[in-house]
């Protein structure tokens, strides 16, 4: 029989171990910045809950095909790997290769062009970030596709964005690299909520851009896919 100092010693190390690591994810969460769950420890334990219903972020399989738009179709492969995202659903951001000062500006003025030039969408605070000034698309809400037509927003600082996509195009913009799915894309959020990640430069900025081009076009019903 093992002498119950040892267990107790042994508990005690268990307990200090898991309480380091469970107060290192508390830190490593609130260094994502605010989301729309509550910024404390009552929003990280219903993160924390949430985390077990994560689905895959590269399970777009399911997503048909031949329904692209153009500009989705021609996407050229994204070079290199893929950043690394935080294990958070919320607020679900990349944690490396975050878009320089100047990609975050030229993001900015992509984001004002579209919402000047398309009379169909609006600009509101986003409904599932509540922190960011998100686009919105009325038309979406009346095909029945979203409950609250919110279509596009990105990160600061980050730059990465957060777009409700045609499902086809959803698919080939994770199969070639520019994106994954929400973790909880299918139960809080819409099933083809992807995460676009930031650009590094010239070339990701162009991508990224035809990207969002493409979602306010289906969004706004400007184009019958196929």
């Amino acid at each position: 029989m093992v002498p119950r100092i040892f267990v107790a010693a042994g508990l005690a190390v268990t307990a200090t171990s898991v309480g380091a690591l469970v107060a290192r994810d508390y830190r490593q969460w609130k260094a994502l910045g605010e989301g729309g769950i509550p910024w404390g420890l009552r929003g990280w334990l219903r993160v924390t809950r949430l985390r077990s219903t994560m689905g895959d972020p590269l399970g777009v399989s399911h997503f048909d095909r031949g329904q692209e738009h153009p500009l989705i179709r021609d996407l050229p492969v994204r070079s290199g790997t893929r950043p690394v995202v935080a294990p958070h659903p919320v607020p679900h951001r990349q944690r490396n290769e975050n878009a320089a000062p100047e990609m975050l500006a030229e993001l900015t003025e992509i984001f004002d062009r579209e919402l000047n030039r398309r009379t169909d969408v609006e600009e509101q605070q986003s409904t599932f970030e509540r922190h960011h000034p998100a686009l919105y698309a009325p038309s979406l809400v009346d095909r029945g596709e979203s409950p609250t037509g919110e279509v596009a927003h990105f990160h600061r600082p980050q730059g990465s964005m957060h777009l409700h996509l045609n499902p086809s195009d959803a698919r080939t913009v994770v199969e070639r690299g520019w994106a994954e799915l929400h973790g909880l894309s299918g139960s809080m959020v819409p099933a083809s909520y992807v995460l676009v990640y930031s650009p590094r430069d010239r070339e990701d900025l162009n991508a990224v851009t035809r990207i969002l081009e493409a979602t306010l076009d289906w969004a706004t019903g400007k184009r019958t896919m196929g």
